[in-house]
Order: structure tokens, then sequence, then C-alpha cells
């Protein structure tokens, strides 16, 4: 063994520079008893702040997180709000030891500094390049699917087509797979493309073939989708869609209901750290409050607490139809598989034993969580256009204008129904009829906030609720979508044509509740439609 180097356990001092600190917080614990003073908790504390620091500056992000949840789990004790327990000591003896274990594993780079972009809750425009030597076609492509949220570049050539592709990379390339004037192959034209883009960069093939050979040829080139001339543009931008949608799925929200702050704490860090939402709710007669509040995936509840007990407590949330089906996982020191089952036939989806490992904790949450999100999609959701439905909205109203009354905010709602849709089906059929509302519902997608509720009311009906805007703001929102819809073309056997809709915007608290501002909004579409239809109307109250 060097002399410059002392061997500790497996864990090589030199290598590892937060295995001193990592030691000298174990001892401190190991030296504590029931009787240790505030002050003492608090260096300690103070302590695993600095090594969860020191841990992440030198790449060991598990040593880091791991001192980060010390910190926080002795802050309750250090404040004097929870006393000093046996349980907690056992706890935090074997995170420790967890500690001195990681300390031997290779670090990695520091994390990155991230600064979130400013305006970030805004919908991004999706740059998207397309190769077309027929100028009329290239306009008219570029034209419409901009309706839809891309930013539309087009190239007449290759080299142009290379050139901007220098400039920045794009989401995606459409491209004709008849190149003009060009002596590469298709293949040898996708492989520039994509040593510019990257390999990742997704191809869209347009063509006039349909035969075997044809999408071999295109498939062997790297095509990602194949689109038959005359373009459908619904089928192209559906393409689009697919290929270049960021699957960005918003955190779960867990409502972990437990009296013990350092306990709730814990388990808090815990899901935080794993990219989950939670709210810590230690009085569990605020539980209905906090789930008003905000829609929760999934509620992690300690068994027994003072006041009543989980399994009471679980009951009563079953009492309520909106909370039936959100999954409660029971948490208890409890081993015994007949009480266990007992809990769980009174409103528990599962039982977890403390104590219980993060891992464990983070994937038992995680699974019930999704499983539970993907059901509740299906129950919520419109089969055809994946908007919520018509009793999810409405329901969704209630809660937005609840929140409104209880925060002094304002809020409004649209009715938006599609023009002579009856026409539509009549003339073009109705698998076109479903076509137009489709879009509809994309272009409601892509235009309105991220914070917007949009609903299919029934048939052409659509409902949309705009926290935080007021009659006249919503009203200019709506217009705006109703005047990019109003663009689109639309394509069916009997020729081309164009759709436009109608709607009535009305606000709380210019309305007193849920029920009048959709009754409002109601009679103001139906102004809209009796002014002429094509237009936004602003309820109007007595």
């Amino acid at each position: 063994m060097s002399g410059s180097s002392m061997i500790i356990g497996d864990v090589d001092t030199v290598a590892s520079p937060v295995l001193a600190p990592v030691r000298q917080l174990q001892d401190g614990w190991a030296g504590l008893d029931e009787a240790a003073s505030l002050e003492t908790l608090r260096a300690l504390q103070r302590q695993a702040c600095a090594l969860s620091e020191s841990a992440a500056e030198h790449g060991y992000r598990k040593v880091a997180d791991l001192a980060g949840i010390i910190d926080v789990m002795l802050a309750p004790l250090a404040e004097g709000e929870e006393t000093f327990t046996r349980e907690f000591k056992d706890i935090l003896r074997d995170y420790l030891e967890a500690l001195v274990k990681l300390s031997a594993e290779t670090p990695c780079a520091p994390r990155p500094e991230v600064v979130e972009a400013v305006g970030a809750q805004a919908r991004r425009s999706l740059r998207v390049l397309i190769l077309e030597a027929e100028e009329t076609l290239a306009d008219e492509l570029s034209h419409q699917i901009a309706h839809f949220g891309y930013s539309i570049e087009t190239a007449a050539t290759l080299d142009e087509l290379l050139a901007l592709l220098a400039e920045e990379t794009p989401e995606a390339v459409v491209m004709d797979v008849l190149l003009p004037e060009e002596e590469l192959s298709l293949s040898e034209a996708a492989q520039r493309v994509r040593e510019l883009g990257g390999e990742d960069l997704p191809l869209l093939f347009l063509t006039e073939r349909g035969d075997i050979e044809s999408r071999l040829r295109a498939a062997r080139a790297g095509a990602d989708a194949y689109v038959l001339k005359p373009v459908d543009v619904h089928e192209l931008v559906d393409q689009l869609d697919k290929l270049t949608t960021e699957q960005e799925k918003d955190p779960f929200h867990i409502v972990i209901v437990e009296d013990s702050s350092t306990q709730a704490i814990y388990y808090s860090t815990i899901l935080k750290r794993a990219g989950m939402h939670t709210t810590v709710v230690n009085d569990s007669i605020r539980v209905l409050e906090v789930l008003d509040e905000a829609a929760a995936d999934l509620i992690l509840m300690d068994m027994y607490m003072p006041g009543c007990s989980g399994t009471e407590l679980a009951t009563v949330i079953r009492q309520v139809p909106r909370y039936a089906s959100i999954p409660i996982v029971f948490l208890s020191a409890e081993t015994q598989l007949e009480r266990q089952l007992d809990a769980m036939s009174l409103g528990g989806d599962d039982f977890l034993t403390k104590p219980i490992s993060p891992a464990h904790l983070i994937r038992s949450v995680a699974i019930r969580a999704e499983r539970a999100r993907i059901l509740r999609s299906l129950m919520l959701t419109d089969n055809l256009t994946g908007l919520l439905n018509h009793t999810s909205i409405k329901e969704q109203l209630h809660n937005e204008v609840a929140r409104a009354a209880r925060r002094g905010g304002t809020l409004s709602f649209a009715m938006i129904d599609i023009d002579h849709f009856k026409s539509v089906n009549d003339t073009h059929g109705h698998p076109v009829g479903d076509r137009v509302i489709k879009t509809l519902a994309r272009v409601l997608q892509q235009r309105l906030r991220k914070t917007d509720y949009i609903g299919r009311y029934g048939g052409e009906e659509f409902a949309v609720i705009l926290p935080d805007a007021d009659a006249p703001t919503a009203a200019a929102i709506v217009d705006q979508v109703r005047k990019s819809f109003g663009k689109i073309r639309q394509f069916s056997s009997e020729g081309v044509f164009a759709c436009s809709f109608s709607a009535g915007v009305a606000s709380f608290p210019d309305c007193p509740d849920a029920v009048e501002v959709a009754l409002e909004a109601d009679k103001a579409l139906y102004a809209a439609k009796h002014a002429g239809r094509n237009t936004v109307s602003i309820a109007v109250r007595d």
C-alpha cells in the first residue's frame, strides 16, 4: 500500500474526497442519545448540508442527494418541532452507512447549471424544412402547415436545404423523393441530410408512387413517414405531430398525509428528487381541502394518526365521488398480513411497511400513480379528439370557479360551435366531418395556453376554460384561434372547402357560479350565431 493513501474498509480516502466528512457525520450521529441538545442537532444538520454541496461539486451525485435528504430530515429535530426517537436514530444510521458505500463509487461530471428559458410556459413553434421544387405546392404546404403551430422554411434544391440545415437543426425535414436536377440517389441525399441534422432527425418523404417497391426504397433510405401526392395536409400534420411532439408528462402529484413532520419531509424529499410534486398534510382534517385545491395522482397515508386512523380517513375520501378513483397507499410498521388486507378492504389500494427504502417507495408510488393516470385518462377524455369529455370539462369548470373564488381571481369560459357542420357531413361525409372536428381540436391545443382546459362538449361543440383571463382577454385569444381555423383548407372527394366557428365567452366573477358561467357562455354563443356566425361574442349580463 502506498504511504500516501490510507484504506478504510473498501474506500480509498485519496480517491474519495467526500469520505472524511461522511465519517465525521457518521461519528457525530453515533454519539447522540435522546437527550441531545438542539445546538448539537443543528451542527449535524449543517454538516449534512455542507456535505451535500461538496459532494455535488465533486461529482458524487448520489452522495449529494442522500446527504440532502438527511439535511431535511434533521430540520424538524433541529428546530425542536419533533422529538428524538430510537426509531429515527436507526433510520439515519442506515442512511449514513449507505453514504459510506456511495462514497466509493466513481464520481461523474458535475451537473450543468440549468437556466429556465423565459416564457417556458408558452407553446413553442416547431421549425420544419420542406424540400419541394414545385413552388406552388411548396407555398401551399408552408401556408397550411403553419396554422398548426409549425414554422416552415422551404428549399427548391438539396443544396438550399443543406444550407438551411447548417444554420440550425430543425424538428423535421419533409422532402420530395424526386430530387430536382440532382445526381445523388435518394439514400445518398437522405444520408447528407442526416449528417448535418443528426441520425434522429425525422425525415418525411413526399411521393406520387404508393407501390411496395417505392415504399421499400424510402424505408431503406431512412424515411420515418411516407406521404402520397396530392398531399393531404391533415395526414402530413398527423405525421409531423407524431414525430415531433415532445412526450412531456406533468409530474405526478402525491399528497402525503402524515402527522410526523420528520417522516413527511423524508417521504416528500425522496419523491421530489424522483421528479414528483408533493403536498404534505400534517393535519388529517385538512385532506379534503387539499384535494379540492389540486388534483392528486396518489395519496400516501399513515395508518395511525391522532384524531383518526388511516382507514377512517380513506373511507371519508371514498365518499366523495370525484376522489373515489385516487389510489390510496397506506404506510405503517404493521407486518401482519391479515391486518394489512383489512386496511386495504376499507379503501386502500396498497400497503407499504415502514421503514421503506427510497427505491422501493419511488417505484411503488410511480407504478400506482401511472396506472391511475392512464385509467383516469380513458374515463375523462373524448375518443375522437383526446380532449376532455363533456362530463370532465363541466366538472373542471366547477373546480376552477371554486378555486378562483377562494383566491379572489377570475376565469373565462368559451363555448365554440363549428358553423354549418351538418352541411359538412351531408356534403362530404361523416369521416370528413370527423377530420374537421380533429382539426379544430388540434388548432385549439396548439394555439391556447398550457394552463387552459379544452373539452369536446358534444358533436361539433367545444368548451374552453381560461384561468386568470377576463372576458375581453379570453375573447381575443379565441378569436385568434377562429382566424387560424378559418384559413385551413379541408379536402374531400367533393372538393376543397373551409370551415368557420362561432363562440360565446362568459367570465367569473361577472357570473356568480359555474352554472351561470356556462349558461351565459351558451347565450353568447347563440348571439354569435344570430349575428351571422364566424364571430366571437361576449356575454352581457343585465
